[in-house]
């Protein structure tokens, strides 16, 4: 006698597979030592801080590159969202376009001002 069925664990207990659902009720604690791989088609429902929710003090589920010589600005969570924000990118005040083919010694002073005073560039001074 056989019989087709969606879970079943294989011997010697090493396997188990869930061909159907598998649901654990609340208050429940699922404890993986090992990798958890979800394979092509199947889904995974309802699990929310599995590594921990990124804080203001722990990383919890992210993953980043390490940073570099050129990197400056920090990034910083929403407690409420755990989405990450850095600063809003300085803008500079408008400035006229040069008035000829060449831009005079004003128009030039005048842009590189208005960058300093953006923050994107550094005073000489």
């Amino acid at each position: 006698m056989s019989y087709n069925v969606k879970n079943y664990t294989e011997q010697g207990g090493e396997k188990t597979v869930i061909g159907g659902t598998l649901e654990v009720s609340d208050g429940a604690t699922v404890t993986i030592g090992g990798t958890l791989e979800v394979s092509d088609g199947a889904t995974v429902t309802g699990i929310t801080g599995v590594a921990g929710t990124a804080t203001a003090t722990a990383l919890g589920g992210i993953k980043a590159s390490a940073k570099g010589a050129g990197d400056t600005v920090e990034v910083k969570i929403d407690g409420t969202t755990a989405k990450l924000y850095v600063p809003t990118y300085p803008k500079s005040a408008n400035v006229a376009l040069a008035a000829g083919e060449a831009p005079t010694k004003a128009e030039f002073d005048a842009l590189i001002t208005a960058l300093i005073a953006a923050g994107i560039m550094e005073s000489a001074e």
